[in-house]
């Protein structure tokens, strides 16, 4: 390779480091909404709803999780706080890419969500 062409290499892949930034940013931007919406869709249902959240956990062992008006419930374990269950999945989502796979599912939930406390 020669000196020109590896500068330009350097100059591409610096690009995509600056776009992946753009992005990370923007999944923490929609993150921060997301939590919001579910707190809001929590705080909406009454005692006698819950709504089973399948799918968006991407830890090596999947629990089943149940939204509820007190948070996020796990059976056995105390109620999480909504907040810290959706950064926990966020994190344990180590890519890009399944970030915004999750945040997908965690949006796809929260309209049948919505949908579930309208009826």
């Amino acid at each position: 390779m020669s000196s020109n062409s590896i500068d330009e290499s350097m100059l591409r892949i610096k690009n995509l480091i600056d776009r992946m930034g753009v992005i990370e940013l923007e999944i923490t931007n929609e993150t921060e909404v997301l939590k919001r919406e579910y707190i809001n869709a929590s705080s909406s249902m009454g005692e006698a709803h819950n709504y089973f959240l399948s799918g968006v956990d991407a830890a090596p062992s999947q629990k089943s999780y149940l939204l509820t008006s007190r948070g996020i419930e796990v059976l056995g374990e105390d109620v999480i706080p909504i907040s810290a269950f959706i950064d926990n999945v966020i994190r344990f989502a180590n890519s890009p890419k399944k970030k915004i796979e999750v945040l997908y599912n965690l949006i796809t939930h929260l309209k049948k969500i919505y949908q579930m406390i309208s009826s």
